[in-house]
């Protein structure tokens, strides 16, 4: 006879039908610790420990994973933790992607051959000491990547929150008779017109010298929706640049009016030294800075947008 001392949470009559499933007589005593009590030989040892071992694995992982994120960010809805967890404990079971150094069916076969030697000492199994001794490093580890995917979830909403404002404050522009350039590379982004000649705005490049974070792209994307131009050509020299890299975000704000280049002589060419800006920031950190709306431009000018 085998004793399993199960948590609240943990489906008891669920793990005593899979064991007698298997063969061993099993039922459960309820208590306030629910107790799976399991006739069975030792032959059958190996079997029922591979069982309570899944079982360990799967809905006791998941319980504890979702409790210690909780602990870490309390400011997230449970339901929203317990999604993320079952997502990540899924994705990682089916591409056997590995948990501090081990598979999850590793874990669970480490953890299956500890219970058998265990019950070769002891009737009584205490499962929930006993798998946090054994799952520890597995628990800490798959905690650190479902608050990853919270941080995650959290940089797509903010970013989707400010493509919906860039195409509101686009949508408000009148669609101009013009095609411009945008030149993305990892030092800066410059905007050029048809012919090649730097388009600027020196009202808007005002207001980003009151703020040191403004970079680059904010101007970029400024300007350009102030232009509000027909059609826009993409010079993408930063492909590999982190999420959301600049090229996705005017792909998705303007639509088909921004089409990616495919390859020129121009692509190559170095940002011109006065429209290169540091990266002070991640593109992992949505950059778009709502004091640069259009809300803010009175009427142009000194004769309305200049070019250089």
């Amino acid at each position: 006879m085998l004793i399993f001392e199960l948590t609240a949470e943990l489906d008891s009559l669920g793990l005593a039908g899979r064991l007698t499933e298997c063969g061993a007589a099993s039922y459960v005593v309820s208590g306030d610790r629910p107790r799976v009590v399991c006739e069975c030989g030792p032959a059958l040892y190996p079997r029922v420990a591979q069982l309570v071992a899944g079982t360990m694995t799967r809905d006791w992982l998941q319980a504890r994973v979702v409790d210690r994120v909780n602990r870490m960010e309390p400011l997230w809805a449970a339901e929203e933790v317990q999604f993320h967890a079952i997502i990540e404990l899924s994705e990682t079971r089916l591409k056997n992607r590995p948990v501090a150094g081990h598979t999850l069916d590793e874990w669970q076969s480490m953890l299956a051959r500890a219970l058998a030697s265990q019950f070769g000492r002891s009737v009584c199994v205490a499962l929930d000491p006993f798998a946090r001794f054994r799952l520890h490093r597995a628990v800490v580890e798959l905690a650190l990547r479902v608050r990853d995917r919270l941080a995650a979830a959290l940089l797509e909403d903010e970013y989707e929150e400010s493509l919906a404002m860039l195409r509101y404050m686009l949508d408000e522009q009148p669609a101009c008779e013009a095609e411009l350039h945008v030149y993305i590379t990892p030092e800066g982004i410059w905007v050029t017109d048809a012919e090649g000649a730097r388009v600027s705005d020196a009202q808007i490049e005002r207001v980003a010298l009151q703020d040191e974070d403004v970079t680059s792209e904010d101007l970029a994307m400024t300007l350009l929706i102030t232009r509000s131009p027909w059609r826009i050509v993409v010079h993408d020299g930063y492909p590999d640049a982190p999420w959301p890299s600049f090229s996705e975000t005017l792909s998705r704000v303007f639509g088909d009016r921004a089409t990616l280049c495919t390859g020129c002589a121009a692509c190559g060419t170095k940002a011109p030294a006065e429209a290169q800006r540091p990266r002070e920031k991640s593109h992992r950190e949505p950059t778009l800075r709502r004091r640069l709306a259009l809300r803010e431009r009175g009427p142009a000018e000194e004769g309305g947008l200049g070019e250089g």
